[in-house]
């Protein structure tokens, strides 16, 4: 991909390098083909002359667009442009031209022409230093395109891999396995303790509907995922009973922050899916807010033997989510015995 680019970008510079040097000496390609204000043609128009000043000029544009290529980095998505780095490149440039002027005008005695060493050198500095500032403006407005393509292709991005996120989320849920589980406890409920099993039924709807719904808003209120959070919790609960205890300490100061739908869930999912949960093993998980505005959920870490399959986007796609929201990065920690994420929650007046 790397070398893609720069073979793009050296062919981009070639044929700017073309234009910027017939844009300066257009001037001198008119008087060529048409009459001078006295109706005659410029008799002292040297052809070899204007030809070497030509190159010289396209080599210029050329040699500066590759000096600020490694200088500006404008195919580096992770180098910020900064006002050193822009000073500097305009000083490597100034220098840079001048150290061609200077080796030009040497040149030129030893091929048989006369200089007027004043004049042409300030005509000279003054083209040069005009083709390089054409050449720092095309090479920031190409920076500006790739980071604004490159935007729109990572937005693009998120909201698919968050669209597949969401639609693994609703398929977990509606599998046979969990509507087995959900059918068989529901069915032991209803002839053991029906008030049970109407609540069973009353969570299980919150669960599918807020699913559902998700999509439909960027963030929710912590109040709002945690309700959601309590509903889905009942139904885990009826699945693995005392061997999964989920501790919750949250203040309620934090409740009106916000977050992206789904965000504790898929962590607690992420927690169920690749721990062992036994009455041996129990799986203990703590959601907790700190003072830093951030949410902290937390589990014990006890691994499966036998994986369990997955897609392998949720924690990734989480993170992806607040990079797009402009939030402080989602922290993932990983301690000999406990698996830590904590999430960093969003002020209502941001979003």
């Amino acid at each position: 991909m790397e070398t893609s680019l720069k073979k793009k970008y050296f062919g981009i510079a070639l044929l700017l390098s073309l234009v910027i040097c017939l844009t300066i000496h257009f001037p001198l390609i008119l008087s060529v083909f048409f009459d001078d204000d006295g109706g005659h043609r410029r008799d002292s128009f040297d052809p070899v002359l204007a030809g070497i000043e030509f190159f010289h000029t396209f080599l210029v544009a050329f040699l500066m667009f590759n000096l600020n290529f490694y200088v500006l980095k404008p195919f580096s998505r992770q180098h910020n442009l900064k006002f050193v780095t822009l000073l500097l490149a305009i000083v490597l440039t100034f220098l840079s031209v001048l150290t061609l002027i200077l080796i030009f005008n040497s040149l030129k005695p030893m091929i048989g022409f006369q200089i007027n060493s004043h004049n042409h050198h300030d005509e000279l500095l003054l083209r040069n230093l005009f083709s390089s500032a054409l050449v720092l403006g095309s090479i920031l407005i190409i920076r500006l395109m790739y980071k604004k393509q490159t935007y729109e292709l990572e937005i693009q991005k998120l909201k698919s891999e968050s669209l597949q996120s969401q639609f693994e989320s609703l398929k977990n849920k509606m599998s046979p396995h969990f509507l087995f589980n959900t059918l068989s406890a529901l069915n032991t409920l209803i002839r053991q303790s029906p008030d049970i099993a109407e609540e069973y039924v009353n969570h299980l709807s919150q669960v599918l509907r807020y699913t559902l719904l998700s999509n439909e808003k960027k963030t929710v209120t912590l109040n709002e995922e945690m309700e959601f959070t309590e509903s889905y919790l009942f139904l885990i609960r009826m699945r693995y009973g005392t061997t999964l205890t989920v501790q919750t300490k949250i203040e309620e100061r934090f409740m009106n922050l916000k977050l992206p739908p789904l965000t504790i869930q898929t962590l607690l999912e992420n927690a169920v899916k690749h721990n062992e949960i036994s009455k041996k093993k129990p799986l203990s998980i703590y959601i907790q807010t700190t003072e830093n505005k951030e949410l902290v959920i937390s589990n014990n870490i006890q691994k499966k033997l036998t994986p369990e399959d997955g897609t392998g986007i949720g924690l990734s796609n989480l993170s992806k989510q607040f990079q797009l929201l402009g939030e402080r990065e989602v922290q993932i920690i990983q301690v000999e015995n406990d698996f830590i994420v904590k999430i960093p929650l969003i002020s209502p007046e941001n979003k």
